[in-house]
């Protein structure tokens, strides 16, 4: 396999973005780190070879959906992405990846495999008030890769814990060896911004003044490097570019913000997202060569864009929040060793494979849920079929077990159809109040319901199908 040779930008010495104690970037191009790699595992026996187990970082952009990213060519006006499109010119690029469309809820699905409905997480919980959190002692991909010798660290936003419940330890009692990061969303209230804000570190409230995507750059970099040559899992959830809305550091991005964010969301979300950019570069280009040689690299949108970060031709009303192809479909890059150079899937990737894909790559034994399917064949071959027919996802409120919920919406999807369901949980019976249903190939921005009660065989039939594999991943 052939691999482009790919010189991460990173911040100069002095730079205020770098930490004190950072490593001097390396500039070693990306080819002869893998033929580096390749060396060392020459000069091993087959057992040893295989005993060198792939560390995984896993980076989770906030509000990022396939719109803002360069490399997926969907949108005339995307962010300024060079890195992610560098990941994605030297990796593998999913076109048909899944999440469900709200923060904690994708979260919950990527650490345990489960659907919300299994795990009760059902749209945002907040950190301040939630009575409501994921359960700690729901089976994690973090519990199951550290009980196999991995290293586990989880650094920036949480976002599935509540303070008067397991608090700031919430993190470590899910597998993670050490958390750093703020535990919600920012509110730009207050010392609550992207510039100043309270982060836990390792269950202990403290306060950060470093610009929190710098910031949490550095956290992962110092985690890595204390890691040495030992595996570890790193799970790096940037709050970029979820809002607020604000003026990254200048030396960050490139676009010449207008005076305020209101009125121009579109351009700040882009802004925060070419910083968020920016700094996926550092972080790549402060990784020892070796270590980043024996590295799989995985960048996933936890959903779609917001509203106002959307612009045309995507819907603002189909954005995040929503079960439309622009709340669920997200970016999903995978680079790294073992995976192919410049390919693109159209497999269907569902918002539980996350954990199963890494427990494989770790070779880690997993007990995670069946809902969980690997795709790690698909990172050497890309042009595998896909191990899903179909695949689905929700949300649905208020955030517990049934029956408290009172509304939810479900879609389930296969290569073609889409459809969508409305159902009402009124007295305690579960009644649908509409469906929709869209053909994603000729009709990709979900703008011509095709239901009806006088459908075509052929609609019926597709129709049929996805409402019986809809009942089966969740019943009613």
């Amino acid at each position: 396999m052939t691999s482009r040779s790919v010189p991460w930008p990173s911040p100069p010495e002095g730079d205020p973005r770098r930490p004190a104690d950072a490593p001097v970037q390396r500039q070693a191009p990306r080819q002869s780190r893998r033929r580096t790699l390749t060396v060392e595992l020459a000069g091993l026996d087959k057992k040893a070879a295989l005993a060198i187990r792939p560390n995984v970082l896993l980076i989770i952009a906030d509000d990022m959906g396939i719109d803002l990213v360069n490399a997926y060519g969907e949108h005339p006006d995307p962010a300024r992405t060079p890195v992610l499109d560098l990941l994605a010119a030297d990796g593998v690029l999913f076109r048909n990846a899944w999440v469900t469309p709200g923060c904690s809820s994708t979260r919950a699905c990527m650490l345990t495999g489960r659907h919300p409905f299994q795990t009760g997480v059902g749209r945002a919980l907040t950190y301040e008030n939630t009575n409501f959190e994921l359960d700690p002692g729901e089976l994690s991909v973090a519990k199951t890769l550290r009980a196999s010798g991995y290293h586990t660290a989880a650094v920036g936003k949480w976002h599935l814990a509540g303070r008067l419940l397991s608090g700031p330890q919430h993190p470590l009692l899910m597998g993670f060896e050490h958390h750093s990061g703020p535990m919600d969303n920012f509110t730009q209230i207050g010392n609550d911004t992207y510039y100043s804000f309270d982060k836990a570190v390792d269950g202990v409230m403290t306060q950060s003044r470093t610009y929190a995507t710098t910031d949490q750059v550095n956290d992962a970099l110092a985690y890595i490097e204390d890691f040495g040559d030992e595996p570890w899992f790193l799970w790096l959830a940037f709050n970029a570019p979820h809002g607020p809305a604000h003026a990254p550091p200048p030396e960050l991005h490139s676009y010449h913000l207008p005076p305020s964010p209101q009125g121009n969301t579109p351009i700040y979300t882009r802004a925060m997202t070419e910083a968020m950019d920016t700094e996926i570069g550092r972080l790549l280009g402060n990784i020892r060569p070796l270590v980043l040689a024996n590295t799989v690299v995985i960048v996933v949108g936890d959903n779609g864009t917001p509203k106002w970060g959307v612009t045309p031709p995507f819907d603002p009303e189909h954005a995040k929040g929503t079960i439309y192809e622009g709340g669920v479909n997200v970016p999903l890059i995978v680079w790294g060793r073992g995976v192919a150079s410049g390919q693109e899937s159209d497999a269907l990737i569902g918002p539980t494979d996350l954990p199963a894909t890494i427990a494989e790559l770790a070779s880690s034994p997993t007990g995670l849920a069946p809902e969980s399917l690997s795709f790690t064949p698909l990172l050497a071959e890309p042009t595998l079929a896909s191990s899903r027919t179909s695949m689905f996802t929700e949300i649905f409120s208020p955030s517990g077990f049934e029956p408290v919920h009172v509304r939810d919406e479900r879609t389930t999807r296969t290569t073609r159809y889409k459809l969508l369901a409305d159902l009402d949980f009124a007295n305690g019976v579960t009644t649908p109040l509409g469906y929709q249903l869209y053909d994603l190939v000729a009709d990709p921005f979900e703008a011509n319901n095709l239901y009806s009660t006088t459908m075509s065989p052929g609609l019926q039939s597709a129709f049929d199908a996805l409402l019986l594999s809809m009942q089966d991943a969740h019943p009613w």
